[in-house]
């Protein structure tokens, strides 16, 4: 069995207004190593799925820089990027994903889509 030496980095939206689409959203999160949030409602999202130590609230303007950053930072690792609403319709993550295509072209980026994360109020509780 092989092991991809790259890091991961998994881009999952956040739910607004309707029933969740997909799953493992959550499973993902509760998975990462890092879990990067823009800020708002994904960061607080975030929060709610995984611990504060492991979120890390990044902005469009710095993202390409600080994904970068992260990349290169050490062994392989898992991360999230969380962000509000459909990540296809994100012109701003857009954006940082055509520059992480060219600052850090080892890193295996993939949009999931159709997999949205409950905001906290529309989660289950578990129990």
């Amino acid at each position: 069995m092989s092991v991809d030496p790259r890091p991961a980095l998994v881009v999952l939206g956040t739910e607004q207004g309707g029933p969740a689409v997909g799953s493992g959203g959550e499973d993902l999160l509760a998975e990462a190593d890092t879990v990067f949030a823009f800020p708002g409602e994904p960061e607080s999202v975030a929060l709610f799925y995984a611990e504060a130590w492991r979120v890390e609230r990044i902005s469009p303007r710095d993202g390409v820089a600080r994904l970068t950053g992260w990349a290169a930072g050490g062994p392989a690792a898992n991360g999230v990027l969380l962000v509000a609403g459909d990540p296809t319709a994100d012109v701003a993550l857009i954006a940082v994903l055509d520059g992480l295509a060219r600052t850090a072209p080892d890193l295996d980026v993939r949009v999931v889509a159709g997999t949205r994360v409950a905001p906290p109020h529309r989660s289950p509780l578990i129990g």
